[in-house]
């Protein structure tokens, strides 16, 4: 992809200018993926909506849910000692089919904790028990008033209402061994928060929401300032743009890494290899999400600057399409296509038209919560293809006006 340059794009500039412009977009090339990770983790710690809709869909994850089921039948049968039972009411000569029926049972409650868990009575109680434990957090992060539900100094998610849902199904299949036993003697809590030292932490949030707000002016200002002072303000948003799809794969990589290390260091006997995949995989997928997105926006800004660069390769693009589009229009009059007024008014018009049609792209971004890589390629495809069709209509009703 190189780039001729005509005279009139480049203007003289001193050493010490182009160094000033070089460091400037060096500082925003960076400041735009950190922008990304600042403003998700601020959404997963102070704000609850956000947190409750990232973590939403653990709780119908497959990896997820066996895992549940598994800790729930666990703490079931170490409630109860169901081979005792059996052999107690198995005669003495069938006492050797108490292990064998044991065991049968333990498959059967699984079973049940899986169909239990995969109700939408649990994500209701998932997605309430989390919606109170993060206003807890958020409390405590922000340094807000009320008192924190903590156990040994740990903000915990207790989801002791689940194992409730799986003995009443139990009992309506027939299976009464533990009909006995209370929900209250069951530990189901997941520790989220450290609650020690909060006042070091507040401080640390504090600073986060501040510079989620203040880093994309900073960013823009270094853009802007850049583009301003550049000898070359084309070439300056092509480099830009291709550092920041870069910079953005870079930090991707880095979640990446950060993954493996995770899995790593926590995965143990206990705790399922593929629940600890899927927590990271359904947590970390907005801020991946948001990379992606960050990569395909820099490469679509560099390949947008130099489409419409003077180079040998843009003006031949530029000149097959405006070629094709001529002859869409031509064929559409030739072919009968009367635009009549409407084609009048888009030609008379037709710089106000486009600007909408971008000014409708911009807003339906803006519009989704969190954009995507598949998103933005979409929205800007769809921008291109109004911008051919009034392209088209205007070429048309030129021809139809002759």
């Amino acid at each position: 992809m190189t780039e001729t340059t005509s005279p009139a794009e480049t203007r003289p500039a001193s050493l010490g200018r182009r160094a000033l412009v070089a460091i400037l977009m060096t500082v925003g090339v960076i400041l735009a993926p950190l922008t990304i990770v600042t403003t998700w983790t601020r959404n997963q710690l102070l704000d609850t909506n956000r947190y409750v809709a990232n973590v939403g869909p653990l709780a119908s994850d497959p990896a997820i849910i066996d895992a549940a089921a598994a800790k729930a039948t666990n703490a079931l049968f170490e409630a109860v000692n169901v081979e005792e039972r059996v052999d107690e009411a198995l005669p003495d000569s069938a006492g050797v089919l108490a292990g064998p029926l044991t065991s049968v049972i333990r498959q059967f409650t699984e079973d049940a904790a899986h169909k239990a868990l995969e109700t939408d009575a649990f994500q209701t109680i998932w997605n309430e028990a989390n919606r109170a434990a993060h206003a807890q957090i958020e409390q405590a992060l922000t340094g807000g008033g009320g008192a924190l539900t903590t156990s040994d100094g740990m903000i915990v998610l207790d989801l002791s209402p689940i194992v409730q849902n799986i003995l009443n199904f139990l009992d309506r299949q027939g299976v009464t061994f533990f009909n006995d036993v209370s929900v209250k003697d069951f530990d189901l809590k997941f520790e989220l928060f450290d609650a020690s030292g909060l006042a070091r932490t507040q401080a640390i949030v504090s600073a986060l929401n501040t510079i989620t707000y203040v880093l994309p002016i900073i960013m823009v200002i270094c853009f802007g300032a850049a583009l301003w002072l550049s000898p070359n303000r084309r070439r300056s948003v092509i480099r830009g743009g291709i550092s920041i799809a870069v910079a953005a794969a870079i930090t991707a990589l880095m979640v990446t890494i950060g993954r493996s290390f995770y899995l790593f260091a926590v995965s143990g006997p206990g705790l399922s290899r593929a629940a600890l995949e899927a927590t990271w995989d359904i947590l970390f997928r907005y801020l991946e999400g948001g990379l992606r997105a960050l990569i395909a926006a820099g490469l679509l800004i560099a390949f947008g600057a130099w489409v419409t660069g003077p180079s040998r390769g843009a003006v031949r693009i530029r000149t097959m399409t405006r070629r094709l589009l001529s002859n869409i229009g031509e064929q559409a009059e030739d072919r009968g296509l009367q635009l009549g007024a409407f084609g009048r008014f888009v030609a008379t018009y037709a710089a106000t038209v486009r600007v909408a049609g971008l000014a409708a792209g911009g807003f339906l971004l803006l519009a989704v919560n969190h954009i995507s890589a598949g998103t933005l390629v979409l929205v800007v495809v769809l921008v291109l293809a109004y911008l051919a069709l009034v392209e088209i209509i205007v070429r048309a009703a030129r021809v139809e006006a002759r």
